[in-house]
């Protein structure tokens, strides 16, 4: 079964205002979509920062809005309590306490899933013991893997997690593609990398956080199909990019090909830049002009600023040439949107400390691994 779980967290009702009741509008999309198919619809809400969980009016209006998606035809239902204050073992036993409440009122009309406040590391805490002793064993709790945003998730680090919740394997939350908030700057369309074979196995399901451009989106979630069938994602990335005629501008948003051909020229082989480049600076991206509008432009004046580069390279040495490329430097690195690598870009890449609440790991900020600033250094190196 194939889930969309509803969760915006830009939809007042799911958050701040989550006791407010759906219009009649509102539930006729929830009813179309659950009604067209093929996904199940799935419906969060994140009542965590105004709930007390054993207020029976909270409760009540809990149940009450639940209810209301729930009647138009969700299936599953994720109780969402992540991003509140961390509240150690008497916060998991009050959220234990009040997901066996849900999971009986729902009464198999949909399915219970829960995202705990303790969402990321492998190791145990007071209160993940708390969930693991009163949780439901047929509710899956969520996990993003060892910090929030990762660049690689193993099967040692879900079963680690598994043995933290008293041997139940976690439902993966997998926080990619998704670009939101400290992450805006970047479209992360590229291919799903560093999630090991057998995954899967030690999980108990697999969900993923798109980006906020939904259109673009379809690419990297592609790539978690094959991941998910067994196929290559890689393969399969490159093959859809290609046919929907994006492969030279999500290449150029997300992979390291140009780092590739900018190692090639500094070698002194300047002809795969002047290829991958030369298609940047024209490329197209059919479906996303409106919403990925900065990302191609941004892609091609930086494939055109790096033309230009490989020219100096290649001999061109004018004072025209060379300030005209620091001209153009100057403008891309002012940009409000980052192709072909991090220039100063944060992720939230925070894990677990000791004590169950948020740590800094190393990628949280990444800087200087843009290929056209390396390209331009590269030129202005050689004069």
């Amino acid at each position: 079964m194939v889930d969309y779980v509803y969760a915006p967290k830009d939809d007042p009702k799911h958050r701040d205002a989550w006791r407010e009741p759906y219009d009649r509008e509102e539930l006729e999309g929830f009813e179309r979509f659950a009604a067209a198919g093929p996904l199940r619809l799935g419906f969060a809400l994140s009542p965590g920062l105004t709930m007390a969980y054993d207020d029976a009016g909270d409760r009540h209006d809990l149940a009450a809005k639940i209810d209301q998606v729930v009647t138009v035809g969700a299936e599953l239902v994720v109780l969402a309590l992540d991003d509140i204050p961390f509240g150690g073992h008497a916060q998991g036993a009050a959220q234990a306490r009040v997901t066996t409440w849900l999971r009986e009122h729902l009464d198999g009309r949909a399915l219970l899933a829960l995202v705990p406040t303790e969402y990321v590391g492998t190791a145990s805490s007071p209160y993940l013991e708390a969930l693991a002793e009163g949780v439901p064993s047929d509710v899956p709790i969520a996990w993003t893997g060892a910090a929030v945003v990762n660049d690689t998730i193993t099967v040692r680090q879900a079963q680690a997690r598994a043995a933290a919740l008293g041997g139940r394997p976690p439902l993966l939350w997998d926080n990619f593609p998704v670009n939101d908030g400290l992450m805006a700057d970047r479209l992360f369309i590229g291919p799903l990398r560093g999630r090991e074979p057998g995954l899967l196995d030690a999980c108990d399901g697999y969900l993923s956080n798109p980006m906020v451009q939904p259109m673009a989106s379809r690419l990297p979630l592609a790539s978690i199909g094959a991941f998910l069938r067994g196929d290559d994602p890689e393969r399969t990335w490159r093959t859809i990019a290609g046919d929907l005629g994006w492969l030279a501008f999500a290449v150029a948003c997300d992979t390291d090909d140009a780092q590739e051909a900018v190692r090639a020229a500094a070698g002194g082989d300047l002809g795969p830049a002047r290829v991958l480049f030369g298609e940047a600076a024209v490329c197209a991206a059919p479906g996303l002009e409106e919403e990925a509008a900065a990302w191609i432009t941004q892609v091609q004046c930086d494939g055109r600023l790096a033309l230009l580069a490989l020219d100096v390279l290649a001999g061109e040495r004018g004072v025209e040439t060379v300030l005209g490329l620091g001209a153009r430097w100057q403008l891309s690195r002012r940009a409000q949107v980052t192709v072909f690598g991090p220039r100063c870009s944060i992720r939230p890449v925070l894990g677990q400390a000791d004590d169950g609440t948020w740590r800094v790991e190393p990628g949280a900020v990444e800087h200087d691994r843009n290929a056209v600033d390396d390209l331009v250094r590269l030129a202005l190196d050689a004069l």
